[in-house]
């Protein structure tokens, strides 16, 4: 009886806790930050709720008498780290410092505007922003600070100061670059105990896995081999249309070869071709033509092109985007829209199209520049490709010979090239969806029935997923290369990623989890549909400043496989609520147990992993950013899930693929809701 009680006001406070930071995140978005804070984050009854929850876990978990030293070691661990963060929120303190070159400060802004006097004081020497190679984008910001010992500090993103207990992170500056704003934070308690928190859940979720009688090896234990399928695809042709004069292939493959400044990047002129083409058409092949036609059909015929419609929906007609359609051809055909030709300017290399204002320069080069794109179009309406060539021949050598520092290397502008070539997987998703709704149809039948897939039809879908995996590995890999830092940014990224891991899990894990295909095909096609449906023009962009930690890409990996397992025990979730029979709904609730926990904790550490990075470069670990407050509601949703022998409910088959469908909608908003309505510090990924 004790222990029932116990349970109850455990997960009760949890449910209750979980409601309450869904009401905050929203009530923040139309109230504000102070007001959500005052609310539920930093209301007294919020903080105890965390407290009787861990208590009576705590008391649950060392009453068993069963050997489950991890399990004990996990619970214990996040107990420290609830106590490290009420050490922070009791006991921190941080706020904002302006620092003017040349002028002594040492009060502290926070955010209730009050001033903390530092025991110390800085005064800022040099501010300067570092940017990428040949580009204006931003690699980072660097402040020189001198203290008032004679010390000097250098600050800049990833890369923190630290005196007399103060820690100092590069958050701001001044248009004029004579004031650098740098957060302030001093905790000398609160980070020490939480990353304790952290350290031994790290050793107490990996020795779970080891731990004989927990649900994870019990469930794994009972997994049996069901069902899998059959394949099919199907391909649609581009409807005709009225043949437009273009260059010919080749010599639009050369001129799309030179370089161009675009998006804040040296890239090939393919790039902005076929962002243009999408942007016009949405599609990079338009009747037939590369990208590099159409955007030489767009220079040289713009007559001829005028009445070829543009992809204009019917929500965008009369606005900014239907606008915008039509002034990149009509930029395009005047040549305004191609930053060519590069020039030294103070040292620094600035790119220009043909009718920009440019610097001071010999008159031989500024006729160069005006005249080069006009002989193209002469020559080209002649029909002259010999003299095109030639003419773009020219142009790579003068690019080449003056901007020759910060050009990309030939291997990147291959990789772009190729990846621009394969990254839209429109064939890829149909034939992945196929074959999946195939599959989970005829597994459903097969598991109601008792009966297993076929040995040869499963080897030949394992084929089928290996050549699935190489195309994604082979677009990651090429946007990686092209990028210069990892695919793991942006909506097109993640969903890729996911559709890599997916594809993966099943190449790896189909002889024995042969449900895995069916799941894995599914989330693969339907993760590459939305790759293609929310960035069907998958820019490649510098990083920002912040995101080059090396954190991010482990952050960011961890989040993605938590994703996709998640995403695959939905799917299993729809499947056991399909099949008839209570062994093959029993048999599906082990095989979604076996994911799940993994999954979970995937998801825990990559979400405290982000706190670390988070601490590193803003100079807080917990910000209750709505970002990171759904991270935490899905983390605790599905934790209700892996407590099976503590929660009768979810021993029941039908419950639990209930609850796993239900619960991946945490697992969207966190993603998807947040970026979309709610906001904040992360809308950017």
């Amino acid at each position: 009886m004790k222990n029932r009680t116990l349970k109850l006001i455990s997960f009760g406070c949890l449910a209750v806790i979980i409601v309450a930071m869904v009401a905050a995140t929203f009530v923040e978005k139309s109230r504000g930050s102070d007001f959500a804070f005052s609310l539920v984050y930093y209301n007294p009854a919020f903080l105890a709720l965390w407290g009787v929850a861990a208590v009576c876990g705590l008391i649950l978990v060392f009453s068993s008498t069963a050997k489950v030293f991890f399990t004990r070691l996990l619970h214990c661990a996040l107990a420290i780290m609830l106590v490290g963060a009420l050490v922070t929120h009791l006991f921190s303190q941080e706020g904002m410092i302006s620092l003017e070159k040349g002028v002594p400060n040492s009060t502290v802004i926070t955010e209730q505007g009050r001033g903390i006097q530092l025991p110390f004081s800085l005064t800022l020497q040099e501010f300067e922003i570092e940017r990428y190679p040949g580009s204006m984008a931003p690699s980072d910001y660097r402040s020189l600070v001198n203290l008032d010992d004679g010390s000097q500090i250098e600050i800049s993103m990833n890369n923190i100061g630290k005196h007399m207990g103060w820690r100092m992170y590069q958050a701001d500056y001044e248009d004029d670059l004579q004031t650098s704003i740098l957060a302030m934070s001093k905790d000398v308690w609160g980070v020490g105990i939480t990353y304790t928190g952290y350290l031994l859940l790290l050793i107490a979720m990996l020795g779970f896995f080891f731990q004989k009688n927990s649900q994870w090896r019990t469930a794994l234990r009972r997994i049996t081999a069901v069902a899998v399928l059959a394949l099919t695809s199907f391909f649609a042709n581009a409807a005709g249309s009225p043949a437009r004069p273009v260059a010919p292939k080749e010599v639009a493959k050369e001129i799309g070869e030179l370089y161009v400044y675009y998006n804040d990047r040296i890239c090939p002129l393919q790039t902005q071709a076929r962002d243009y083409a999408l942007k016009a058409y949405g599609k990079a092949s338009v009747d037939g033509y590369t990208a590099e036609q159409v955007m030489t059909g767009w220079m040289f015929w713009y007559d001829e092109w005028q009445d070829r419609p543009l992809k204009v929906k019917a929500k965008e007609a009369g606005t900014s985007k239907e606008k915008e359609k039509y002034s990149i051809r009509d930029d395009a055909a005047s040549g305004a829209a191609f930053k060519l030709f590069p020039l030294e300017v103070s040292g620094n290399v600035r790119w220009y199209g043909n009718g920009d204002r440019l610097p001071e320069t010999s008159a031989e080069e500024e006729t160069f520049i005006r005249s080069s794109l006009d002989l193209l179009r002469e020559e080209a309406r002649a029909g002259n490709w010999a003299e095109v060539s030639r003419i773009v021949s020219q142009i790579k050598k003068y690019q080449e010979k003056t901007a020759t520092a910060v050009l990309p290397s030939a291997a990147r502008v291959k990789a772009e090239r190729a990846y621009n070539a394969i990254c839209l997987p429109k064939v890829q998703f149909m034939v992945s969806i196929t074959i999946g709704i195939i599959m989970f149809v005829l597994s459903g039948i097969w598991l109601s029935r008792g009966r297993k897939t076929p040995p040869k039809l499963g080897k030949a879908l394992s084929v089928i997923s290996w050549l699935l995996f190489a195309y994604l590995t082979a677009v990651l890999a090429l946007r990686w290369i092209a990028s210069g830092h990892m695919p793991f940014t942006g909506s097109y990224c993640v969903m890729m990623l996911i559709a890599w891991f997916s594809t993966l899990a099943m190449s790896l894990l189909y002889k024995k989890m042969p449900l895995l295909q069916p799941l894995g095909f599914l989330l693969a096609g339907f993760t590459m549909l939305m790759a293609t449906m929310s960035s069907a023009n998958p820019r490649l962009t510098h990083l920002m400043p912040v995101l080059q930690s090396p954190l991010l890409s482990i952050h960011v990996l961890s989040m993605m496989i938590s994703y996709t397992l998640l995403g695959l025990v939905m799917l299993n979730g729809i499947l056991g609520l399909i099949v008839k029979g209570t062994e093959a709904k029993t048999s599906l609730m082990d095989l979604s147990k076996v994911i799940v926990t993994p999954a979970v904790f995937l998801l825990t550490f990559g979400t405290f992993l982000g706190a670390v990075w988070a601490n590193i470069s803003w100079g807080t670990y917990w910000a209750w950013d709505p970002k990171e407050t759904w991270a935490l509601i899905t983390m605790l949703v599905y934790a209700f899930s892996i407590h099976g022998q503590s929660i009768k409910a979810f021993r029941n088959p039908t419950f639990y693929h209930i609850y796993t469908i239900i619960a991946f909608l945490s697992v969207l908003i966190t993603y998807y809701g947040v970026n979309l309505i709610l906001g904040g510090m992360h809308s950017y990924a």
